[in-house]
């Protein structure tokens, strides 16, 4: 019974882990330390479940530069809009 609680436990940890990288409140190490596993745990859970992982730093430029190759409005908009999110994320801390 002890064991069925603490697995759990665990699973909801990795749930809002998951939850919170999904909305962008974390990365993937401070997910993998909010579910109290390891990195490549958390990140093959992130795969498992088709979550795309961007964390490379000049992920926007090139999305920005396909944008203006393509002539997308749309792409352009969504880059834009990632990029205020990101902004006002480091100005509230």
């Amino acid at each position: 019974m002890k064991q069925w609680i603490l697995d759990g436990m665990q699973t909801q940890k990795l749930e809002l882990a998951i939850q919170a990288y999904m909305k962008r409140k974390t990365d993937l190490r401070g997910g993998a330390r909010m579910a109290d596993v390891s990195y490549n745990r958390f990140l093959r859970e992130v795969e498992a479940r088709h979550i795309v992982v961007l964390e490379r730093d000049d992920f926007l430029d090139e999305l920005a530069v396909l944008a203006e190759t393509f002539d997308s409005e749309s792409l352009r908009d969504a880059v834009n809009q990632v990029r205020a999110e990101e902004q006002e994320s480091v100005r509230n801390g």
